[in-house]
């Protein structure tokens, strides 16, 4: 009898305040964003698992999906150190790439000149297989970690820098023209209007980039296999024929590329209050 009174006055408190009492977070969307394909994974492993077990497939062929995982959680300390090297060959890649793409960009938005000197050699270099330049980027660059850097910068920088130049020049006509009328310089524009506009186009060209990057990082260790990282350990697992320590390690890059696109994700999310409003709204 007493506490129907009771949560009537809590709840009445709480819009006096304008405070909503706060109750258990919701798990369910992120339940439905991650089951689905753990659970089609782990189907996947399951059949796997049957038939290399009932056609006695050889382990020189296809090792059994417990062995790898077995193999994964045994040797984790090796995936996890040679991980982060990969994983700092990618950002190192990525944060580069992803720089000067979108400086040039930039230029590119403000000058035709500049974008028919420079996009014809951006596409050339596109269409270049980038296994082709790495012997070059070996001389170039030495044999550490600057050539492997070089190689994943290389890969994400055309489609960040597409997607930066169509960001920039996405502008409100009207808008454009209200900041020319108010005497704006162009770094006030840039700041103000075109910045913004191109914030969506650079977050769609990181969640490309960003599983490329780590491509790249595997690519160039593969060729520069003395100095550690995940493809390295792919390379010299294959060779040595231990098909289990290669899966474990293409398992450890499954792992790094998921938090990478995650945490692109996020900080998508967590940048969704565009640059403009502000000016919008004024």
């Amino acid at each position: 009898m007493v506490s129907e009174p009771l949560r009537e006055l809590d709840h009445l408190d709480a819009e006096a305040t304008g405070r909503i009492p706060l109750g258990p977070p919701d798990v369910r969307p992120m339940l439905a964003w991650v089951l689905p394909p753990l659970i089609a994974l782990l189907l996947l492993a399951v059949a796997v698992e049957i038939w290399v077990r009932v056609a006695e497939v050889s382990i020189w062929v296809m090792p059994r999906p417990t062995t790898v995982v077995e193999n994964f959680f045994t040797d984790f300390g090796l995936y996890f150190t040679e991980g982060l090297k990969t994983l700092g060959v990618s950002l190192g890649g990525l944060a580069i790439g992803t720089a000067a793409a979108t400086l040039l960009a930039a230029g590119v938005a403000h000058s035709n000149i500049l974008e028919r000197a420079v996009l014809p050699i951006a596409i050339m270099v596109k269409v270049t297989p980038v296994v082709a330049l790495i012997p070059l980027f070996i001389i170039w660059l030495g044999h550490g970690w600057n050539p492997k850097i070089a190689i994943a910068a290389l890969i994400i920088y055309f489609p960040v820098l597409i997607n930066a130049i169509a960001g920039f020049r996405d502008v409100d006509p009207r808008m454009h023209d209200f900041f020319r009328s108010v005497d704006a310089s162009t770094w006030e524009i840039f700041r103000h209007l075109r910045l913004p506009a191109a914030i969506p186009y650079l977050f769609a060209s990181l969640k490309i980039s960003v599983t490329l990057s780590l491509i790249g990082a595997v690519v160039a260790e593969l060729f520069l296999s003395g100095h550690g990282g995940l493809g390295a350990v792919i390379w010299i697992e294959q060779n040595n024929l231990r098909l289990e320590k290669v899966f474990a390690a293409v398992l450890m890059l499954t792992l790094i590329g998921v938090t990478l696109s995650t945490a692109v994700v996020l900080a998508e999310r967590l940048f969704s209050w565009r640059l403009d409003q502000p000016v919008a709204a004024a």
